[in-house]
């Protein structure tokens, strides 16, 4: 290196050294509630980023008050969060649920990360608070966060009895802003329960009412409000030979238990649980002209009321007249109300079918990546209403996977 290519060499490292200066000048000049409340309006992904600018940015932005202030602002722009399971990898993407103002161009699609756990889950899990609880019958428990690419093995309970299945819940206190594993090992075991946290533990819920819950491929559990609702089994009569279905109802503050009837035409409900407004509906099958459900209207008093929406297409099965592709229904939007469906097998793209019942409105978002040129026999869960949470598992436990 010459003398003239030293000297220029000096005057750029110079320049950047002003620049940074000056950049670090006027941060300082912005008042700290207004550096809160232009990060907490930031993708998590530019959040994390900017944790690097400096250690005051750094602390702000994982205080445990930024952290849930910031899911609450990421609830107003839910996506839906798409898991592929290939034969060979596992690949993750986030597409927004709001319609797009310009109809001409999709909204944007966070792009495929290979970051999805490796864990034969046999539940269909749903988004909790932006966390992912995964689950097999053998007991192998995993918490995802896809937003910090993280995902955690719970340790296994000491000491763990040889049971046939395991059964596992997720839910979320918004009071005290905790996260909650239940486990159930068998109908003869008190089930357990783990807080997310550091040094935490598996312990035995107490005054806990014998109960057999129901574990199966379909979303029968559903948290709402801080409440986790789940299909069950107890056994009445003097002898206990007698078995009735109820409603569970775990309250993940308190760790209570509720017994629920079930509403009238309980033979004809299907193993899907919706959040309708705030509560919870069980869907109800056998009316192909449209789409009904009870609604838990008080949960004390254990009162259901009964919903009835007309499909936008009526048919068995349901099948969209313009795609020509059948549908599944996958959840209700939380900030629009509107029922939202996939196509029920994909090979080329991705259909996202929303229906507005009050408005009898349809709207089609159709995204066609290569990602979606599958086999058919690969595996594809939907998360609807997924927001980005920026809560860190490294401290949960040991075993934790960052990707």
């Amino acid at each position: 290196m010459d003398r003239r290519e030293e000297e220029a060499e000096d005057k750029e490292i110079s320049i950047q050294s002003k620049e940074d200066e000056s950049c670090r000048k006027f941060l300082v000049m912005i008042p700290l509630d207004l550096i809160h409340e232009i990060l907490l309006r930031l993708p998590a992904k530019s959040v994390a980023k900017f944790r690097c600018v400096s250690k005051l940015w750094s602390s702000i932005t994982t205080r445990p008050d930024f952290i849930r202030s910031f899911v609450s602002q990421s609830s107003t722009r839910l996506c839906l969060f798409v898991c592929v399971n290939t034969r060979d990898k596992r690949l993750t993407c986030s597409i927004p649920q709001h319609e797009n103002s310009d109809r001409s161009s999709y909204p944007h699609v966070e792009r495929y990360r290979e970051n999805a756990p490796k864990i034969d889950y046999h539940e269909r899990p749903e988004s909790v608070h932006g966390l992912i609880c995964l689950g097999d019958f053998c007991g192998n428990i995993v918490v995802w966060n896809p937003t910090m690419r993280q995902h955690v093995t719970l340790p296994e309970p000491e000491p763990e009895p040889k049971v046939a299945r395991v059964c596992s819940f997720f839910g979320y206190d918004p009071v005290e802003d905790k996260y909650k594993v239940l486990r159930f090992s068998g109908c003869n075991q008190d089930p357990l329960v783990f807080t997310l946290g550091p040094q935490e533990s598996w312990r035995v819920t107490q005054n806990t009412p014998k109960h057999d819950p129901r574990c199966s491929w379909g979303l029968i559990n559903k948290c709402i409000n801080g409440n986790v609702y789940y299909e069950a089994s107890i056994t009445i009569g003097v002898d206990d030979f007698e078995v009735e279905k109820v409603l569970m109802s775990f309250n993940v503050r308190y760790e209570k238990f509720k017994t629920i009837k079930k509403p009238a035409d309980n033979y004809l409900l299907c193993e899907f649980f919706l959040n309708y407004e705030g509560k919870l509906a069980w869907v109800i099958s056998g009316d192909f002209s449209c789409l009904r459900f009870w609604v838990l209207e008080d949960v004390e008093k254990q009162e259901w009321s009964l919903r009835k929406f007309s499909l936008p297409f009526p048919s068995f099965p349901l099948r969209d007249p313009i795609w020509e592709v059948y549908l599944v229904l996958k959840g209700i939007t939380h900030d629009t109300g509107e029922f939202m469906y996939t196509a029920a097998t994909t090979s080329e793209a991705l259909y996202v079918l929303y229906y507005d019942p009050k408005r009898n409105r349809v709207r089609r978002v159709k995204y066609e990546e290569e990602i979606w040129k599958l086999n058919l026999h690969d595996d594809i869960r939907y998360y609807p209403n997924h927001s980005e949470s920026l809560m860190s598992l490294k401290d949960v436990v040991p075993r934790l996977i960052s990707i």
